[in-house]
């Protein structure tokens, strides 16, 4: 009988320059706290720095690097499968898990010294750092146990009812659920704000409103988002030329999909593919 690989990695990276390789978790959410120096993440279309102390998450499906800025940067990161986290849910609590999941796709998610949930969060990485360094009896079960508390902490902040307004983003984020499932299953193909908004039985123009002050985008950037993204892991993975890419994730022509890609990262998709290698 074959073992039953832990769901739980850690990893400690320093140096200079690119810290974390590009990568992509489909199934994995992450943890990254900056023990010494600066660094530079990006994570899908979002890119910010961080100094020593400050942590990061990375929910599954995007991309994901770090780079030290000026000299040199210390990392350490928790690595765990999603469902550790959701075969442990009742189905109200998998909702919020969704919830978190929708928000935290649309931004980085940082938590530095003064956040409510930093302190938590620190402290919870180092007990698993110790406990995976001494390796005690039964070590890896406070190692499980301590990751569920850093996902109550952020489920707890990021998704507790505070006032009305959070219920109505709340209700409209499950209400979207099943548009969120479709555009996941076919950004890459001609997407129409009609058949979207028909999904759940509202006008388009309903329809844009509420995705925009629910998701924090309009439908089109929020596509967009996920094309590019996916871009960056073929970009970064493959040598595609080009046009290949711009066919592959659905934008009409190579000129439209440099135009987007700057527009969201800075940089043309040539020059992100050079800083990859």
């Amino acid at each position: 009988m074959s073992e039953v690989k832990f769901p739980i990695e850690m990893y400690r990276k320093s140096g200079e320059g690119r810290i974390v390789n590009t990568r992509q978790n489909p199934d994995k959410m992450e943890l990254v706290e900056v023990t010494y120096g600066r660094v530079r993440a990006q994570i899908g279309t979002e890119i910010t720095e961080a100094e020593s102390g400050d942590i990061f998450f990375i929910p599954p499906e995007m991309i994901f690097r770090l780079c030290a800025v000026e000299g040199s940067a210390t990392v350490r990161g928790v690595i765990f499968d999603a469902a550790i986290i959701e075969e442990n849910m009742e189905n109200f609590d998998t909702e919020l898990l969704y919830m978190f999941y929708v928000q935290s796709r649309n931004r980085a998610t940082l938590f530095t010294d003064g956040h409510p949930v930093h302190d938590t969060l620190a402290r919870l990485i180092e007990d698993a750092y110790l406990e995976n360094s001494v390796k005690d009896v039964c070590y890896k079960l406070p190692i499980r146990a301590g990751i569920y508390l850093m996902v109550t902490s952020l489920l707890r902040y990021y998704c507790g009812s505070k006032d009305e307004q959070d219920r109505i983003v709340y209700h409209n984020v499950l209400r979207l659920r099943p548009v969120i499932a479709y555009i996941a299953e076919n950004f890459k193909d001609k997407i129409y704000i009609e058949k979207l908004a028909d999904m759940i039985n509202v006008s388009s123009d309903y329809f844009t409103k509420m995705f925009k002050d629910s998701i924090g985008k309009t439908p089109i950037e929020y596509i967009n988002g996920l094309r590019v993204n996916y871009s960056m892991q073929l970009l970064a993975a493959t040598d595609m030329s080009m046009a290949e890419i711009a066919d592959d994730i659905g934008f009409c022509n190579p000129n439209y999909f440099h135009k987007i890609f700057k527009q969201y990262m800075g940089v043309s998709p040539l020059q992100y593919r050079k800083s990859t290698k």
